[in-house]
C-alpha cells in the first residue's frame, strides 16, 4: 500500500488510467511489409497507380480513379512487373519479365487498350530516362542489350516499337533532355568519390562544377540536378559548392552562369520533393528541420501549399503532378503510415485516397511535433517529439512529464534519411503506443544541416557529439517532456555506440539504455577495413598515432564499464559486416564480470540492421519488458513472440521475463 500511494502522488489518476495496458497494438502489426508501394499519378491527373509487393502481387499494377477513390482497379501481366512509368494521357509503359526474356507493354488505361512492343533490340535491362509533351507517345530509354554492341540510349516509339539509337550514357548517372529530346545536362561521378555537373554544348560535355567528396556523399549527395527547362536553356540543381548549406540554383545551359534561387538558414535544400511546373521550372523546394520546410519559388503555388498545410496540419508533402500541373498527388508525413491524397488545384479540393500501411488502420497513433534545441555551445539542432495517443497538450508537448526515450540515429552521417522512414518511425510509434515519449534527435556530425554542423563532429564522438545528446535529454527534462527518473536512451549502429558511451560517461542521467549493433571499442574498430581510411581517421580518430590511440580509447564505451550504473540491453547480428559481433561480445562480458545489469542476445542469421520481421518482433518482446522494468511504460505480454526470432541469449536472462 505504501508503494501504491507514493506512485499515486507522482502520477495523477487520469494518467495512470491512460498508462494502463489497454489499447496495446500487437507488436507484429508494426513489422509487416508496406501494402502500397511506388505510388504515382497518371499524366492526366485522373488515376493513381501503385503496387502491392507485400501481397506477392509482383505481376499486378493497381490503380484508383480520383472520381471513385474507393473502387480499386488492377491490370495483371503475364510475368513479373520489373518497372513501369505513367506516360501522357492515361498511358502507361511497363517492363515485364516473362520467363527468361523482358518485354515492354504500352497501355492506354482509360481506353482499356494494351499491346506488347515488338522491339528489334533484345535487352537485359531497360531504364526510362525522359518524356516530352511534344511527343506524347515516345520515350527515351537506356538499354543494356543482349548484344553489347547495341548498348545505349534509344528513342522508343510506344505505338510502333521502333527504336532509334541516340548515343550512350557512358559513366553518367543522370541525363536530362529538352522538349525535343535534345541532351541538355548530366551528372557524372568523379574519381575522388564526388560528382560532376555537366552541360551539353555543341555536341560535347562541358563541366559546370566539380563537387568534391564530402561526408554527405555517403547518403547519396545533396548536389544534384532537379530539372531542366523544356526549352533546354536552364538547368535547375541543388548546389553546395563553396558554401555551407545546399541551395537551389539556376544554371544557364549555354554559358554555365549560376544564379542562386532559394536557400534555408538552417538546413540544406534537398534534391527531391520539389514541385516543378509544366515548363520544367521548380515552383517550390524543401529542406528538413524535423518537419518539412517548403520554400516557394513561384507565387503560382503559394496559395496551394498554404491550403494543404492548413488541411494536413503542416505535414503536406508534394509527390507528383499532372502534365498541366492542375492536379497533384500529395502526401501527409506525420510519423505514421504515409497518407496519400488527390488535390484538384482549380476546385481547391483535397480527396483522401489511402495510407501505405493498412495494418495500423483503426488504431490511435502518436502525435509528432518538431522543436529546436540549443546546445551548451549555442548550436541549434532539430528534434522530433512523438507523444503517446491522447497525451499531447498545448504546442505538441505532453500534458505531464512521461517516460521518455532519446533516440540517436545511425551513421552518424545518415541525417535526413531517417526522419520520415517507416523503417525507423514504426519503432517510434510502437514505443509511443506503450506510453513513452520518443525524441528523435539530431547532433553535430550529421548531414543535411550544412557543412559546419557536419564538420563540428570531427574527432568529437566522445565530447561535443555526446554533449549534444546530454543537452537534448536535459532539455526534455527541463521542458516538462520527460520524467527525470524515467529517461532512457536507445540507438543502433552509431546510435548504439552513443548509448553505450552515454551510460558510462553520464551515468546519472539515463535510467537505462538499449544498444543495437553498436561500436564498443573504437581503437580496435578503427583498424578494421571499413574504418581504415583517411576519412574515418579525420572524423573519428587515427589508431596509427599515439595521440589518436589515446583519443579513441578515451571515447570507447569499453573504457567506462566500471562507471556504468544503469541497466543496458545489448543486441547484434552474427552476420554483421559493419560492426563485428566480437565488439558486443567483449563489452557484454566485461559488464557481466563487473556485475553490471546487462541483457545480451544476438541473432545468428542477422547482419547490420535487422531485416527479418520476426527478429524485430522478437527484439521488441524482450526490449518492452526491459523498458517496462526500468522506465515503467506499458508492455505487451510475450505471447511467444520472443521465440519467433532465431536468437541466442548470452547474459541477463534473469532480468527479462520469458527468455532463457
Amino acid at each position: 500500500m505504501k508503494y501504491f500511494f507514493s506512485f499515486f502522488l507522482l502520477w495523477p489518476a487520469w494518467l495512470l488510467f491512460s498508462q494502463s495496458n489497454g489499447n496495446l497494438i500487437p507488436r507484429e502489426l508494426f513489422f509487416k511489409e508496406k501494402d502500397k508501394n511506388n505510388v504515382a499519378l497518371s499524366k492526366d491527373g485522373e488515376l493513381v497507380f501503385y503496387q502491392k509487393i507485400a501481397d506477392g502481387s509482383d505481376s499486378t499494377l493497381y490503380y484508383l480513379d480520383r472520381q471513385t477513390p474507393l473502387v480499386e482497379h488492377s491490370r495483371k501481366y503475364d510475368g513479373k512487373l520489373v518497372s513501369w512509368m505513367p506516360v501522357y494521357g492515361s498511358g502507361l509503359v511497363a517492363i515485364v519479365q516473362e520467363d527468361t526474356s523482358l518485354q515492354v507493354y504500352f497501355a492506354s488505361i482509360k481506353a482499356r487498350k494494351q499491346h506488347k512492343l515488338d522491339l528489334h533490340v533484345p535487352f537485359l535491362q531497360m531504364k526510362f530516362l525522359a518524356l516530352s509533351p511534344r511527343f506524347p507517345n515516345k520515350v527515351v530509354v537506356d538499354v543494356v542489350a543482349k548484344d553489347s554492341l547495341k548498348h545505349g540510349m534509344y528513342f522508343l516509339d510506344l505505338l510502333s516499337g521502333n527504336m532509334r539509337r541516340l548515343g550512350i550514357m557512358g559513366d553518367l548517372t543522370q541525363i536530362f533532355f529538352d522538349e525535343n529530346f535534345g541532351i541538355v545536362a548530366g551528372m557524372q561521378p568523379s574519381h575522388t568519390g564526388g560528382n560532376i555537373l555537366l552541360r551539353w554544348v555543341q555536341g560535347h560535355w562541358k563541366e559546370v562544377v566539380r563537387y568534391p567528396f564530402a561526408p554527405e556523399m555517403l547518403t547519396g549527395g545533396l548536389s544534384k540536378i532537379i530539372s531542366v527547362s523544356l526549352d533546354g536553356k536552364t538547368i535547375y540543381a541543388t548546389d553546395n559548392f563553396e558554401k555551407d548549406k545546399t541551395t537551389l540554383v539556376a544554371i544557364d545551359a549555354e554559358t554555365g552562369e549560376v544564379t542562386e534561387l532559394a536557400g534555408d538558414p538552417d538546413a540544406g535544400i534537398l534534391p527531391y520533393a520539389a514541385s516543378v511546373d509544366p515548363q520544367g521550372r521548380p515552383t517550390s523546394v524543401v529542406a528538413l528541420w524535423g518537419d518539412v520546410k517548403r520554400h516557394i519559388t513561384s507565387p503560382a503555388v503559394e496559395e496551394d501549399f498554404a491550403f494543404l498545410n492548413k488541411e494536413l496540419n503542416g505535414n503536406a508533402s508534394f509527390a507528383g503532378a499532372s502534365e498541366d500541373d492542375r492536379k497533384w498527388l500529395v502526401r501527409s508525413l506525420d510519423g505514421g503510415p504515409v497518407k496519400y491524397y488527390h488535390y484538384d488545384r482549380d476546385a481547391q479540393k483535397l480527396t483522401y485516397l489511402f495510407n501505405d500501411y493498412s495494418p495500423l488502420d483503426g488504431y490511435d497513433l502518436a502525435t509528432r511535433k518538431a522543436f529546436t534545441v540549443t546546445t551548451r555551445d549555442s548550436l541549434r539542432l532539430p528534434v522530433q517529439v512523438y507523444v503517446p495517443p491522447g497525451m499531447a497538450g498545448a504546442g505538441g508537448m505532453p500534458k505531464v512529464p512521461l517516460p521518455t526515450i532519446i533516440y540517436v540515429h545511425d551513421g552518424p552521417e545518415d541525417g535526413i534519411t531517417h526522419w520520415n522512414s517507416w523503417f525507423h518511425t514504426r519503432n517510434f510509434e510502437l514505443l509511443a503506443n506503450r506510453g513513452y515519449v520518443v525524441i528523435n534527435m539530431e547532433f553535430r556530425g550529421t548531414t543535411g544541416l550544412g557543412k559546419k554542423v557536419c564538420d563540428a563532429g570531427n574527432l568529437q564522438w566522445g565530447e561535443a557529439m555526446h554533449h549534444d545528446i546530454v543537452d537534448v535529454a536535459n532539455w526534455a527534462i527541463s521542458s516538462g517532456i520527460s520524467h527525470p527518473r524515467r529517461t532512457g536512451i536507445w540507438g543502433w549502429s552509431y546510435g548504439g555506440y552513443a548509448t553505450n558511451y552515454a551510460l558510462g560517461k553520464s551515468p546519472d542521467l539515463f535510467a537505462c539504455g538499449v544498444s543495437m549493433y553498436g561500436i564498443t571499442d573504437l581503437s580496435e574498430y578503427c583498424k578494421l577495413p571499413f574504418a581504415d581510411n583517411d576519412l574515418w581517421r579525420s572524423r573519428v580518430g587515427d589508431p596509427n598515432t599515439e595521440e589518436g590511440t589515446a583519443l579513441l580509447k578515451a571515447y570507447s564505451p569499453l573504457t567506462y564499464v566500471k562507471d556504468i550504473k544503469a541497466p543496458l540491453l545489448l543486441t547484434t547480428g552474427t552476420l554483421n559486416d559493419r560492426v563485428p559481433q566480437e565488439q558486443n561480445d567483449t563489452f557484454a562480458k566485461a559488464l557481466f564480470d563487473a556485475k553490471k545489469e546487462v541483457v545480451y542476445f544476438f541473432y545468428p542469421e542477422e547482419g547490420h540492421d535487422f531485416r527479418s520481421p520476426e527478429s524485430w518482433v522478437s527484439f521488441w518482446a524482450i526490449a518492452e519488458d526491459f523498458l517496462h522494468k526500468n522506465l515503467a511504460g506499458k508492455k505487451q505480454p510475450g505471447q511467444g513472440d520472443i521465440e519467433k526470432g532465431n536468437l541466442t541469449v548470452m547474459f541477463g536472462a534473469e532480468y527479462v521475463e520469458g527468455i532463457e
